[in-house]
């Protein structure tokens, strides 16, 4: 079902979310932080944050759909990108809470992004987005952190990967995340100005698959801390939500 408003699309989320905590399906955890990334970008267009908060309601709903139809493809077996395919897979697999909301912000913002945003403005207009575009980047320094925080609460030894750093750390350091955005951004302008956007985002689609399969299965030593990390962490959904909420986030109960 196609979501024409912000709300939908948080209530959209709301209800995988309820369906995931109730499973326990890892999925949910990188909805419980893209839900409340989009609830900030709601507040900040109801407040006039951006140049034309419209447009970014456009922006915003077009980049929640790629997920939301994304999400709803693999649950019926059919067709989504092998992006996302790879991090839905996931699900079914010994996995750190971090690792699954890396592959879902992997999918989401090295490949769904830049399709959104090429997708928002009118062919040769897409410098007019970039202001709006980089505004975001404070919401989602901003809840990485947040996500950090309530993470190492739910896992402890989240925060003790955190220290010892290695790739899966600097995923979602804000300078990583950043970077991550900036070439986004790059793409979208690719993108925008392409007259063969599929075969664009067939390549870069590929691409990005190639990373998540890297956060499946890392370099051997990150591999030897995260199953170690992996053996004291338990399934919970609904606690690394609470988690989220005990630091501000607006996750649903």
């Amino acid at each position: 079902m196609t979501i024409d408003t912000i709300h939908e699309a948080i209530a959209a989320m709301d209800r995988r979310l309820e369906r995931d905590a109730e499973t326990d399906d890892p999925r949910g955890y990188f909805t419980c932080v893209y839900r409340a990334v989009t609830a900030r970008v709601r507040d900040g267009i109801e407040a006039g944050d951006f140049d034309d908060p419209e447009r970014m309601e456009r922006f915003d709903v077009t980049f929640a759909n790629l997920y939301l139809d994304a999400a709803d493809a693999h649950d019926r077996g059919r067709t989504c990108s092998a992006a996302w395919r790879t991090a839905f897979d996931a699900a079914g697999r010994p996995l750190l809470v971090i690792q699954h909301v890396l592959l879902g912000m992997n999918a989401h913002i090295n490949l769904d992004l830049g399709i959104a945003a090429a997708r928002t403005v009118p062919a040769g207009r897409i410098g007019e987005l970039e202001n709006d575009f980089e505004r975001i980047n404070d919401v989602l320094v901003e809840m990485v952190d947040t996500m950090q925080d309530a993470l190492a609460q739910a896992s402890p030894w989240t925060r003790t990967l955190d220290r010892l750093g290695g790739r899966v750390d600097e995923a979602v350091t804000a300078h990583g995340l950043r970077l991550a955005r900036a070439r986004a951004w790059d793409f979208a302008q690719v993108l925008a100005d392409a007259e063969d956007r599929e075969a664009l985002v067939t390549e870069r689609d590929a691409r990005v698959a190639a990373y998540a399969a890297s956060i499946v299965r890392p370099r051997a030593t990150t591999r030897a801390l995260l199953a170690a990390a992996r053996r004291r962490e338990h399934a919970d959904v609904a606690g690394v939500a609470a988690a989220l909420r005990r630091r501000g986030a607006d996750v649903p109960t």
